[in-house]
């Protein structure tokens, strides 16, 4: 199939999944660029339509698996995608099945809104060995997170959960990253399944989930800094907890 209009019925729909509304009510989203089609296929994860003006062996490799392989012009394949100058492939992908809580190492983001830090935390918890769940926040499965993310919601996929209740009555000691006033990252105990909790870049973590966490951690800092960008502090933190 070739599509050569960006007023095609067709090409409008994969538009609409720009808006999270429709990402949600369909349960589809964009990957955009080589590096991401190709470790979803290595996970697994087949998308539904690649749009390409390039062809080339990984789209041979996606219709192998079973997509519809759209061919198209790059004007059509900039109208699609999310960034000014997208890198070809384009695909629609069915969001996968979100996985339960599994691991012994687990970060919360909590609140997490800006997209880059969040793809960001998620990839730095997939690289550390931490399962990531997240309470709120911006959607995990947004083409901007997924770009962030680099790759890694399909080798540690995101876990959504509803309320931090979740978290306590599964036994894990909290741990509550907070600006100041904690322990620092060497003297939390060993030998429990540990949820380290991450709040948001504007307003840190609400009090009633400090209050309920088993213990406070803060990283030590020099200088008149206020504050560590979030995603920088959670990975910090990931790193230093072992």
């Amino acid at each position: 199939m070739r599509i050569e209009s960006t007023t095609n019925q067709r090409v409008k729909a994969v538009r609409r999944l720009h808006r999270g509304r429709e990402r949600h009510r369909t349960g589809r989203t964009l990957l955009e660029g080589p590096k991401l089609v190709e470790t979803a296929l290595d996970a697994g994860v087949v998308p539904v339509e690649v749009y390409t003006d390039a062809g080339g062996e990984l789209v041979r490799r996606c219709e192998a698996a079973g997509a519809q392989v759209i061919e198209t012009d790059r004007k059509v394949l900039e109208s699609i995608a999310t960034t000014v100058e997208p890198q070809d492939p384009v695909a629609v992908l069915e969001v996968p099945e979100q996985p339960g809580l599994d691991s012994e190492r687990l970060v919360v983001l909590v609140d997490i809104s800006d997209p880059g830090n969040l793809g960001t935390l998620i990839r730095s918890g997939a690289a550390l060995g931490w399962q990531v769940a997240l309470l709120r926040g911006a959607d995990p499965w947004s083409p901007k997170v997924l770009r962030s993310g680099a790759g890694a919601h399909f080798i540690a996929p995101p876990v959504p959960i509803s309320n931090f209740d979740e978290i306590v009555d599964a036994g894990y000691l909290t741990v509550a990253l907070v600006v100041s006033g904690g322990k620092p990252p060497f003297d939390i105990p060993e030998g429990r399944a540990v949820a380290l909790v991450v709040g948001s870049e504007s307003h840190g973590l609400p009090e009633h989930i400090v209050s309920s966490c088993d213990i406070a951690l803060s990283l030590p800092m020099v200088g008149a800094v206020e504050s560590m960008n979030a995603a920088v502090a959670g990975a910090i933190a990931m790193f230093a907890m072992g």
